[in-house]
């Protein structure tokens, strides 16, 4: 395999961490509910991320929180959330957006910039693989 597929690969493969950190919270945000999210009470709670150091080089953390939609009951949710140390400060936070057992941090236009430089890092990587089977073809198919 030749350099640009081989860097290809990498391109589509890590284009996958932003787009999934970009693309959930953006779903939810469009088609989810807007919550309120709190803990337990325990003033020492915090989230942190589960790897790396999201949004560009991890995956957004996640931790058991409590959320109340406008005029509905408390339920127990898994919180999802960007890459500072505690994103789920002391008090209740009024950013999230979910639907079922799920809630995500919306972050508004950091979240959008995150997304497109994820579309452009896949597109990026799909046109070198694209272009080395493109010439690996013609190179069999030479006549010499």
């Amino acid at each position: 395999m030749h350099t640009p597929r081989w860097l290809g690969v990498l391109l589509v493969g890590y284009s996958l961490v932003p787009l999934v950190n970009a693309t959930v919270p953006a779903v939810a945000h469009l088609a989810g509910q807007r919550l309120t999210v709190s803990h337990d009470g325990s003033d020492s709670y915090e989230c942190l991320s589960d790897l790396g150091a999201p949004p560009l080089a991890g995956l957004y953390g996640g931790c058991d929180a409590y959320a109340r939609p406008a005029g509905g009951e408390l339920r127990p949710v898994t919180l999802r959330g960007p890459s500072e140390k505690t994103f789920l400060p002391p008090k209740a936070r009024d950013t999230a957006w979910g639907w079922g057992r799920q809630a995500y941090l919306w972050e508004g236009a950091s979240t959008a910039v995150f997304g497109l430089v994820g579309l452009l890092l896949f597109l990026s990587g799909v046109t070198l693989l694209i272009r080395g089977t493109r010439r690996t073809d013609e190179v069999l198919k030479s006549p010499a």
